[in-house]
């Protein structure tokens, strides 16, 4: 069941649980006031009304719940239908901008289709950071998945950045989730960091497996450091909104891991980000 049901579940049980608890006090209020021997009348007039708009306030709360979820169930079902055939858009044009630039002219002629890949790709990050955004409580798949071929798969949308993997290991993660962080990790490197070289290492101790994302790219300022991962928050004139780093935290730590953000060595330029999550058990 997933975390939009329970909650659903939870706010109908609330519902009902006060619904019956207020008509039984009422009840028990009216029961008593008309074995009073004086204001018989009164005591049954007020206490009909009383509990007629009770029961009535109660069923309004009932019916707004159920209002409420159908209404959360279309536009869900509406963001589905609506990115599903927005995605294959844009994986249509991509293919087709990779097969002009195979067999099209190279070199700086080539510029625009590479300005076009480039943008498909954003395009494709912006689109499902934005859906994980608007649905946090989403449900997450548990899948064995080989951290390598994830990274190296993805690596070939930034054939401009040389990738350097070392190691290999397993996690039980959300593959699209898990292509999202990283692909979100490489994208901030490329385009806010102005990186060339990207290092990560994967290392698996024993439920745990690490991979560490390190760059060469520009990096933060320490006085910026500590707002890493807040969304909607600049941290330099390049930067975008944040939310691409805030989802990766959020992401990582739905799928039981964590994730730190670590300044580069003495001497050296970029932003190393550390990834904790589970193997497989």
């Amino acid at each position: 069941m997933t975390r939009p049901a329970s909650r659903d579940r939870l706010h109908y049980t609330i519902a009902i649980v006060w619904l019956v608890f207020m008509v039984s006090m009422a009840s028990w209020w009216l029961t008593l006031g008309l074995t009073m021997t004086n204001r018989h009348r009164m005591f049954m007039w007020e206490g009909g009304t009383f509990l007629t708009l009770l029961i009535a306030g109660g069923l309004v709360i009932v019916l707004a719940i159920r209002r409420e979820h159908a209404r959360r169930v279309a536009l869900e079902t509406f963001f589905m239908s609506f990115t599903h055939d927005l995605k294959t858009a844009i994986a249509s044009i991509q293919l087709q901008a990779e097969g002009i630039r195979e067999d099209g002219p190279q070199g700086p002629e080539s510029a625009p289709i590479d300005r076009l890949l480039h943008d498909t790709v954003r395009l494709q990050i912006q689109l499902e950071n934005s859906l994980f955004v608007a649905q946090p409580d989403g449900r997450l798949l548990r899948e064995h998945i080989d951290v390598a071929t994830a990274l190296g798969r993805l690596a070939q949308d930034w054939p401009a950045l040389k990738v350097d993997l070392t190691g290999s290991a397993n996690v039980l993660a959300d593959a699209r989730a898990l292509d999202t962080v990283f692909r979100n990790l490489l994208q901030n490197a490329v385009v806010h960091g102005g990186a060339t070289e990207v290092a990560i290492a994967v290392e698996a101790t024993g439920p745990v497996v690490r991979i560490s994302v390190g760059d060469n790219g520009r990096g933060v300022s320490p006085d910026r450091f500590a707002h890493l991962g807040e969304p909607f928050s600049r941290l330099s004139d390049t930067s975008g909104t944040g939310v691409g780093l805030f989802v990766c935290r959020q992401i990582v730590t739905r799928l039981g891991g964590s994730l730190r953000f670590m300044g580069p060595a003495q001497g050296q330029h970029g932003l190393t980000i550390s990834i904790e999550l589970p193997g497989p058990r």
